[in-house]
Order: structure tokens, then C-alpha cells, then sequence
């Protein structure tokens, strides 16, 4: 789903090896297919008083047997 101010921010939820993972890809509003290889770097969400580790988005190729898969749009 596409969150912050301007909308222009896409946030997912996404299985990597088994396990749901939060992640953030910052000035990026096309949504992506279901299965997809991402580029990533590990990062602590801040919000509201709250700390969660999650994947700060850096890109996208579309691949066959990938790492990490989306498992919905709403975070």
C-alpha cells in the first residue's frame, strides 16, 4: 500500500525464507508482481514509539524462484 504525506512511499509485507518481514521502498508507487527479487538493506522502523526491524527497499527484478515474496499490499 502507498503510505506517507504525498502517498509516494510503498509499503509491503513480504515472506523472506518462511518468515513475514515488514519493508519500505521510499519514493517508489508502482506496485509489484507477487514474486520478485528485491534488493534490500536491514533498517529499524520508528513510529509512534515503536521500533521494528524492516527491509529498506533499494530494488526490483522480476525472477522465477525468488527470496522473497509479497504477501499482501496492506502493512
Amino acid at each position: 500500500r502507498l503510505v506517507g504525506e504525498a502517498k509516494n512511499h510503498l509499503s509491503l509485507k513480504l515472506i523472506h525464507q518462511g518468515n513475514p518481514v515488514d519493508a519500505i521502498w521510499f519514493g517508489h508507487t508502482e506496485q509489484l508482481p507477487a514474486r520478485v527479487l528485491l534488493a534490500f538493506r536491514l533498517d529499524v522502523n520508528e513510529w509512534k514509539g515503536e521500533r521494528k526491524v524492516q527491509f529498506l527497499v533499494e530494488g526490483a527484478q522480476l525472477q522465477v524462484g525468488v527470496a522473497a515474496e509479497i504477501r499482501g499490499q496492506a502493512a
